[in-house]
């Protein structure tokens, strides 16, 4: 029972994961017109995918560690676009809507692989 739940925690992990980068996707190609931006948010997004993916089929510490690196990497880039942004406010808040999502994905990940690396139930 103790592994399901561990599971289920990386399961929340991975569909948060899966919706932050879905959406930044979108708004990336419906959006964003700028290269520099355009290149670097999809690439984020796409990392972000293959990570929900790998959190819901195979997590694991590297999984977790992983999601710890890119929930870092996520929050700062777009902390730094929201601040380019901050005159636009229908961008500056969609920015920050994103950060909040690869935040709690990232500390959902990470919750999961503590109190599964504590019970044992995770390698």
């Amino acid at each position: 029972m103790a592994w399901e739940a561990e599971m289920n925690r990386f399961g929340t992990a991975g569909a948060l994961w899966l919706v932050a980068a879905g959406l930044a996707i979108a708004i990336t190609l419906i959006f964003r017109v700028d290269a520099v931006q355009w290149v670097v948010t999809m690439a984020i997004g796409v990392v972000a995918g293959v990570l929900g993916l790998w959190l819901l089929a195979r997590p694991s510490d590297l999984v977790g560690s992983a999601s710890n690196v890119v929930a870092v990497v996520w929050t700062v880039l777009y902390a730094v676009l929201t601040v380019q942004q901050a005159d636009e406010l229908a961008a500056w808040t969609t920015d920050v809507f994103l950060i909040v999502l690869g935040a709690a994905a990232g500390v959902a990940a990470y919750r999961a692989a503590a109190r599964a690396k504590t019970r044992g139930t995770i390698s």
